[in-house]
């Protein structure tokens, strides 16, 4: 007995040894961003908390502070846009267009990668496509957390709550708007029932955002699209699986 017990603890070790190797080479091809965030989603675990539903705020919490230059030029371009509630509809509109197909052949998109497969990385996007992707996420930061500072002129009047499933994988490409969500379900697995699906119940993380809302719906029909115009571009999901919610409707968010 003692001889297996010896064979099985070496067998053991050795397998350790070869999965710390391995997870080591994995960790070694992430991006750095999102190597940050799980390092502080480990460590900072209190730092993700409910946003209390007690009161009202005047504008939406606003993400973690970005650090110099690409904070400043985010409120430039944000500024640049002239967010408000007559420019929305055609925002709105412009991005409904944009689907798969057309960035494809518009040149948007360049040899992109099969969807629902790995991330399109930049060097599948063109000139074109690079400053789109930037446009779109700068108008999904401005909806969501954006105010006069910003030149985001909106009369919000009511809170809505944006919740947002994405592959853990691939959540660092939002990172700059989680660090002001609340994580609700990072155990969660979400697997696209249609046999071409590549995802092989891949776990996800699941955000909670909450926003201010004007008249109309605006904000989330815009949102809306913005997501989606994100996932064709560089997420590159079958089903971006989200959702936005009032105290009477929710409105869902297909890829």
């Amino acid at each position: 007995m003692d001889d297996v017990t010896r064979i099985v603890g070496q067998v053991r070790d050795e397998l350790s040894v070869e999965l710390r190797e391995r997870v080591r080479a994995r960790l070694h091809d992430q991006p750095v961003d999102w190597l940050v965030e799980q390092l502080l989603t480990l460590v900072l675990p209190e730092e993700r908390r409910a946003i209390p539903t007690s009161r009202w705020r005047s504008s939406p919490v606003r993400a973690v502070e970005e650090i110099g230059e690409n904070r400043a030029a985010r409120m430039a371009r944000l500024r640049e846009l002239d967010l408000d509630e007559d420019s929305l509809p055609c925002f709105m509109e412009r991005y409904r267009c944009l689907n798969r197909s057309v960035l494809e052949a518009g040149g948007y998109l360049v040899d992109p990668p099969l969807n629902g497969t790995g991330l399109i990385s930049a060097e599948c996007r063109s000139p074109q496509g690079e400053a789109l992707l930037c446009e779109v996420k700068d108008v999904l930061y401005g909806l969501l957390f954006g105010g006069e500072e910003e030149g985001v002129l909106l009369g919000r009047v009511k809170r809505e709550l944006l919740t947002l499933t994405v592959p853990r994988a691939k959540a660092h490409t939002l990172a700059f708007l989680f660090r002001a969500a609340t994580e609700v379900g990072a155990e969660g697995t979400w697997c696209d029932p249609r046999p071409a699906a590549t995802d092989d119940r891949a776990p996800n993380t699941i955000f909670q955002i909450e926003y201010g809302e004007v008249a109309g719906e605006l904000v989330g029909g815009t949102l809306s699209m913005a997501l989606k115009l994100i996932n064709d571009l560089e997420i590159n999901e079958r089903v971006l699986h989200g959702r936005t919610e009032s105290i009477e409707e929710s409105t869902l968010i297909d890829g």
